[in-house]
């Protein structure tokens, strides 16, 4: 059962993804900031620039990763074990949704 996200590696995860997080969002707004919003199309330029785009999607997925194992970690300390199996499955199955929604959306946005 390598493949479980237990312990050490959730440990780890929660690290990568708090530390990505930490250097992403005050970029992110630094960037937004030294762009000209004149237009609608100066907007989707500066916001949907590959870059820029790219590093917020990785942003997105980390900050999922951030949530999964924090909410893993509440729900399996202050639940009992048969409501954390079902929590955790509903939070599983609504986060695969979102992510879902998020390269749909991505897919979608680079077609055009």
């Amino acid at each position: 059962m390598s493949g479980i996200l237990t312990g050490l590696k959730a440990h780890l995860w929660q690290r990568i993804s708090a530390f990505y997080l930490l250097i992403y969002f005050p970029l992110a707004a630094w960037y937004l900031s030294q762009q000209s919003f004149a237009t609608l199309a100066a907007f989707k330029q500066a916001v949907f620039a590959v870059e820029f785009w790219v590093m917020t999607l990785l942003a997105l997925l980390l900050l999922l990763v951030h949530a999964w194992v924090g909410m893993r970690d509440v729900l399996m300390d202050y639940l009992p074990r048969k409501a954390v199996l079902a929590g955790l499955s509903v939070l599983g199955l609504g986060l695969m949704v979102i992510l879902l929604n998020l390269l749909y959306l991505t897919l979608y946005l680079m077609k055009n």
